[in-house]
């Protein structure tokens, strides 16, 4: 097909201890007595060469401003970057062998959002409160379960976290999961640009992400450190692609796709890994060359004839992509070079990281290169506006 070989330019314009058993209060956080760190997280042995870590030393902000992010002062120091691998690690001793083991299938609760919240979350969600307890750092924390918490009178350092993004991977022992950590200060209304540094696991791989605003993307994997590697493919027949898609409408998502699919499934590839933070990182391995989640852009632009749809599919809640869904992995992808803005074609630098209201959610087309995510942010802006002109067109009036 030698038209799909062009990409046309759009007219729009981005190993384990037995886990914690914390019964402690969600809602009132208190430090305890004499609790130390070290005696309940191990050192990953790929910090034992590292030294001095770059999150630690001052950072520089250049004449033009490009580094400076709102609330920082020069030479502030942001949360390091061994605080954030310790912490990856620790929820990851503690969730691997039950994602091995099969053991976390039940769901135990509903979160806010709506999500179910599965036997192997509410253990990541342990692990992480247990880390944060003993670390003694002036920490307050934003999670799916818990929402916004603190462990100090007067927080200095903001953590967005998901325990787990592809719960539903993990609790079947699959590979598609990692646990996803980004900071910041604590400030009033922080946004995806005051962003500091993020760091992502595996689960179920000994792969470690690393991203620090204006400074890179490092892959640790078995204690070897390697760049990105981003694909170069702009060739439609042959794209490796992913979606993500639970508790979407499933008829929106795939009527607006399935030309593509059907263009790139054969010779190329196309994936719904349901997790944003997996999805990616694969950009950044080279192994997909984009990722997209499309369907809160019906929602937004047509509530009033999509609403029941995503009621029906989210059983009573409206589920998209939360800001602290997609933060960490965003950061990751940005300094590795990738391109991303959400299906309008608008940047993240001012969505809100802890509003989780439906018309916060965000949708999301990103790409290995500029070429491609251009083709597909055309392509799915086209799509788009057919099939909410279709449904217009059917809603009743009066």
């Amino acid at each position: 097909m030698a038209g799909a070989k062009k990409v046309i330019k759009p007219k729009t314009k981005v190993s384990s201890p037995t886990p914690p058993n914390s019964n402690v209060e969600i809602k009132k956080r208190g430090r305890p007595k004499n609790e130390d760190l070290s005696s309940t997280t191990k050192t990953h042995p790929m910090k034992r060469k590292r030294g001095r870590p770059p999150a630690e030393k001052e950072m520089e902000i250049s004449a033009e401003g490009k580094q400076e992010t709102r609330g920082r002062t020069r030479g502030e120091k942001m949360l390091s970057r061994e605080f954030l691998f310790d912490l990856v690690m620790f929820i990851k001793e503690a969730v691997e062998p039950v994602a091995r083991s099969l053991k976390g299938k039940d769901i135990v609760h509903v979160a806010p959002t709506g999500d179910p919240t599965f036997a192997i979350d509410q253990i990541a969600e342990k692990a992480l409160l247990s880390f944060l307890r003993a670390s003694k750092q002036p920490i307050a924390y934003y999670s799916e379960d818990t929402g916004y918490s603190t462990y100090a009178r007067v927080p200095k350092y903001l953590l967005i976290v998901d325990p787990i993004d592809g719960t539903r991977a993990a609790k079947n022992g699959f590979e598609w999961c990692t646990i996803s950590v980004a900071s910041t200060r604590v400030i009033e209304r922080p946004t995806y640009k005051d962003l500091d540094n993020a760091c992502i696991a595996e689960i179920m791989e000994d792969r470690f992400f690393y991203a620090e605003r204006g400074e890179g993307t490092t892959i640790i994997s078995k204690d070897t450190k390697k760049r990105p590697k981003l694909s170069n493919n702009t060739d439609i027949e042959t794209l490796n692609w992913a979606m993500t898609i639970p508790g979407r409408p499933s008829y929106l998502i795939f009527n607006a796709a399935g030309k593509l699919i059907d263009l790139s499934s054969l010779r190329g590839g196309f994936f719904t890994c349901n997790s944003s933070s997996y999805s990616l990182t694969r950009l950044v391995t080279g192994q997909l060359d984009a990722c997209v989640d499309i369907s809160v852009r019906f929602f937004k632009e047509f509530p009033e004839g999509t609403r029941d749809m995503f009621l029906k599919s989210g059983k009573g809640s409206i589920i998209g992509p939360a800001p602290y869904d997609l933060c960490p992995a965003l950061l990751v992808a940005q300094e590795a070079g990738c391109v991303f803005t959400n299906v309008e074609g608008d940047n993240f630098d001012n969505v809100l990281l802890l509003d989780t209201h439906p018309e916060n959610y965000q949708s999301l087309i990103a790409a290995s290169n500029s070429e491609l995510h251009d083709y597909l942010l055309e392509f799915f802006n086209e799509r788009i506006e057919q099939i909410i002109s279709v449904l217009r067109k059917r809603r009743p009036t009066g």
